[in-house]
């Protein structure tokens, strides 16, 4: 994702610090942690405390090693199964990892580790006329991801993310270099009484 031609890791790394100086959090769950992109663009702000999560234990120890900074928390796990993984943060942050999951299962568990009141931020691929889902790199083992990438309307999003217990609040359309199209989107946490009940 950091190739030029395709531009992602950057796109992603600007859209946290960007969310992190819009909404001050104390706290933040980055989902699909990889190799710890973007937190490099934490120093100076608000946030006191750092979760990762990512199924690849490899990526988790790069950030470990990359990233010596107090109030980091990594976790290696599935976020669709994580009943309570850790303790509830300000501002979940989850870039790209939504094509890949059962977005039902993967809502209801990101409502249990955000905080009331808090922000959800979900960055995800919109459909492109012409180009493929998965970018044309040079690690072909990538390709292995088009079977099970499936894209996400942002109404559909909204629909799925307000069953969970979340209020839509923002979106917004973002250019790669690559050219495609990414959707950023914003949402708060609703209490359980708001909701109606627990998931």
């Amino acid at each position: 994702m950091a190739l030029p031609s395709i531009g992602q890791s950057r796109l992603i790394a600007d859209q946290l610090e960007a969310l992190v100086r819009t909404f001050r959090p104390h706290s933040i769950g980055i989902i699909g942690c990889a190799g710890g992109n973007g937190l490099d663009r934490l120093a100076g702000t608000s946030v006191s405390r750092v979760v990762g999560v990512d199924l690849n234990p490899e990526y988790i120890e790069q950030t470990r090693r990359r990233y010596e900074m107090p109030g980091l928390e990594l976790y290696i796990a599935d976020i669709q199964t994580a009943v309570s993984l850790f303790e509830p943060v300000d501002l979940l942050f989850v870039a790209l990892v939504l094509e890949y999951v059962d977005l039902d299962r993967t809502m209801r568990a990101l409502w249990r580790h955000c905080k009331d009141d808090g922000v959800l931020a979900v960055i995800s691929q919109l459909p492109h006329q012409t180009m493929t889902d998965v970018s044309p790199s040079p690690y072909t083992t990538l390709s292995r991801l088009a079977p099970v990438m499936r894209l996400i309307s942002p109404q559909e999003l909204q629909q799925r993310a307000g069953h969970a217990g979340f209020c839509p609040e923002h979106s917004s359309t973002i250019l790669s270099p690559s050219g495609k199209s990414f959707s950023v989107d914003t949402f708060r946490r609703r209490s359980e009484s708001a909701r109606g009940g627990g998931v």
